[in-house]
């Protein structure tokens, strides 16, 4: 699981800056980036502040983090499948 690549995925596809994120999630440029890189793993009120400023609900964050490896080798191609239509759904318009 990446949490921090998700939410980087999600930030860049919405044309938000760390900067501007970080900065209205009240955390600092440097924190969003160690969390973005895996470094960090955020605890769960600032996952959910970070969800509020990116307009989208937290199970997003937390599916898009999911890997290829976290899924069983059988199941890998439905997934990427699934994955797809996601990414469609939210980040369409």
């Amino acid at each position: 699981m990446e949490i921090g690549t998700s939410i980087k995925t999600i930030r860049k596809r919405k044309g938000i800056s760390q900067k501007e994120l970080a900065d209205q999630c009240g955390i600092s440029t440097n924190a969003l980036c160690q969390i973005e890189l895996n470094n960090t793993l955020p605890q769960k009120s600032t996952i959910k502040i970070i969800c509020e400023k990116l307009g989208v609900p937290i199970s997003y964050i937390l599916y898009f983090s999911l890997t290829e490896e976290d899924v069983p080798e059988g199941k890998r191609k439905m997934f990427n499948s699934l994955n797809n239509l996601m990414k469609d759904v939210l980040f369409e318009g």
